[in-house]
């Protein structure tokens, strides 16, 4: 009998029936986050901007790639800010990074915080009259949000004048606004914004001497005149906003399994509700990935499923609906051995990137990215520097 490696197996499992050997589950859907991609993303940033300090965001668990290996290998390259939603998600921060790193929690902040935010350098950001009376003379650290037009968080700039007097008594490390239209160039909306900002930031400045902030990716791509003194990076880390005069790289290629293959005659209809009708005999896959792993809908009968052969990659498209499990696409024009079952079928990469998804399904780059369902049970992440 051939022996069994110890660390490929789990112990038996006997009955008074059978005794079977407990197999490791089979990953069918792997996601390979390129750390080194991500850094050089950064560094890019930190270059364009200069003196000006580059931070990053890492909201939503860094876009679903892990906020934990992310921000360490940013750090790695010298980043000393990061931004989050939740204090939650800062004190996950804290655990893993060096004391001199520090959090900002842009949501959520209450009176119960301050306990646990006095000794450590985690800062909230304040949004509204409610949130500044919780947090005031009480000697912590804090950022500002001012609306300038977005008109979701902030005060509003009739606010900044009642509590202006107070700021002078007030550790404010930090005032920041947030622009609505930053991914259309010319939108007017932009230097209206601006301008609205550096009214409240100088009577802000009369009071207290803070840093400031207005740009995340789509400012900081508009030019100069909206760095400040800190830009705050998110999208172009993961290569989900890019401009025409600077790209990013790739960070992000997802793969699965094709589970069957078979030849489908003309006139037979694919998936729930017959929304595919073979026009001619085609050749069908079905691979291992649905709506439950967070692949759109809406990309049934518009998106591809791709197959590589060394460098070249073929397109096949997407047919029927997708289900909750598995997506059927017609293979009819690639190569029989690059889609076999068991073959590895491409969703995401180079090739077919987030932003190429998002048109397809008509969603923005962003949805796509934080909608995957990275849990143990779905999607596995495996790490690549």
């Amino acid at each position: 009998m051939r022996r069994i490696p110890f660390l490929s197996w789990q112990p038996i499992i006997q009955s008074p029936r059978v005794s079977y050997l407990l197999l490791p589950p089979m990953e069918f859907i792997k996601a390979i986050v390129d750390l080194c991609a991500i850094k050089r993303n950064y560094l890019k940033i930190s270059e364009l901007v200069g003196a000006v300090t580059t931070s990053v965001v890492l909201k939503s668990n860094a876009y679903g790639l892990g906020s934990i290996r992310v921000s360490q290998a940013l750090y790695d390259v010298g980043c000393r800010y990061f931004w989050v939603a939740y204090l939650k998600e800062a004190l996950a921060l804290q655990k893993v990074l060096p004391a001199d790193a520090n959090l900002f929690y842009l949501q959520g902040f209450q009176k119960s915080d301050l306990q646990i935010i006095k000794n450590s350098n985690i800062v909230p950001v304040i949004n509204s009259l409610h949130e500044f009376e919780q947090i005031s003379k009480n000697n912590v650290a804090f950022a500002l949000h001012v609306d300038t037009g977005l008109s979701r968080c902030g005060l509003r700039p009739e606010d900044i004048d009642r509590v202006l007097p107070a700021l002078a008594y007030e550790r404010v490390v930090c005032v920041l606004s947030h622009l609505a239209c930053s991914d259309e160039k010319d939108n007017p909306m932009n230097s209206a914004q601006k301008n609205l900002f550096d009214e409240l930031l100088a009577k802000i400045r009369t009071r207290t001497d803070t840093k400031a902030s207005i740009a995340a990716t789509g400012g900081t791509l508009l030019g100069r005149e909206y760095f400040y003194d800190m830009v705050r990076i998110g999208s172009f880390l993961y290569r989900i906003q890019i401009s025409t005069d600077m790209d990013a790289e790739n960070v992000l290629t997802l793969e699965t399994r094709v589970l069957q293959k078979y030849n489908l005659s003309a006139g037979h209809t694919v998936g729930y509700g017959a929304t595919f009708t073979a026009t001619r005999a085609l050749k069908l896959a079905v691979v291992s990935i649905g709506y439950a792993d967070g692949l759109k809908r809406s990309l049934s009968n518009k998106g591809i499923v791709g197959f590589y052969d060394e460098d070249r990659f073929y397109k096949a498209p997407i047919i029927g609906r997708i289900s909750m499990d598995m997506t059927a696409c017609d293979v009819s024009e690639i190569p029989d051995e690059l889609t076999e079952p068991g073959a590895t079928a491409t969703i995401l990469s180079e090739d077919y990137t987030v932003k190429d998804m998002a048109e397809d399904a008509g969603v923005i780059p962003s949805e796509i990215l934080t909608g995957l369902n990275f849990s143990p049970e779905r999607i596995s992440r495996v790490y690549v520097e």
